[in-house]
Order: structure tokens, then sequence, then C-alpha cells
């Protein structure tokens, strides 16, 4: 089971239709779909989501996180702050030999092209 943040600047250039695109292109005979703020990734029974999630709690959560994250410029750490969206990606899938590893790196990798996106991992807060 896979997950991770890509943390949002107010002046991203990210949006659930452009990750759609380009996921679409990253994975080529694998099914993606979108549903207004998800777009999911599936081959067979495993499956990854991405999601746009706004709130307050966003946040706090992210202020939380930023205080466990070495290397982030303080500049970029108000930033990041300031924003009340980021990118939520998951799997409940178990995937006990890491046949589907790749295709998560590859989905983080392609939130990584956005401008603005901050991607970590929210289990042992590090970046990614």
């Amino acid at each position: 089971m896979y997950s991770a943040f890509g943390m949002l600047r107010p002046d991203t250039n990210f949006t659930v239709e452009a990750a759609h695109k380009q996921l679409v292109a990253a994975f080529a005979g694998f099914a993606v779909t979108r549903d207004a703020d998800r777009v999911v990734v599936s081959h067979g029974e495993w499956w990854i989501a991405v999601a746009l999630v706004t709130g307050e709690h966003v946040r706090e959560e992210t202020e939380g996180l930023l205080g466990h994250i070495a290397g982030i410029e303080p500049d970029e750490a108000v930033a990041l702050a300031s924003s009340d969206k980021r990118v939520e990606v998951w799997t409940d899938v178990p995937d006990p030999f890491m046949e589907h590893f790749d295709h998560y790196l590859k989905v983080v990798e392609v939130l990584k092209s956005f401008d603005g996106l901050l991607a970590v991992d929210p289990k042992e807060p590090g970046l990614l």
C-alpha cells in the first residue's frame, strides 16, 4: 500500500485535468479515469488514486508535516502552509512483492512535474 502528499503552493500550475492528461500519457495500457477532483489509474485488480483535497485541515496538517521535513527553505514553507489544498495519492491494495512500486513512483514523478508542488511521504515525513 502506497501513499504520498503533493503539498501545493498557492501559485501552483497543478490541476486535476492536467494531471489526468499526464497520467493517461504515462500509463499506456492502464485504465485512467477521472471523476471530479479524483483520477484513478488501474490495471487488473490494482489501482492508485490521485485526488485534490481542500479544507482548513489541510493548512494545519501541512504546518505539522513541514516541521518534520528537512531542507525546505523558510519562504517555501510559508507559501506551502498558506494553501488550503493538497494532492493525495493512495492505494489500499497490498503489494507484497512490490510489483506496482514503479507505478507508484511514476505517479509521484508526474506530480513532481508540476510547478509549485512538493511531493512528500506523509507516513515517514520526507521529500519524495
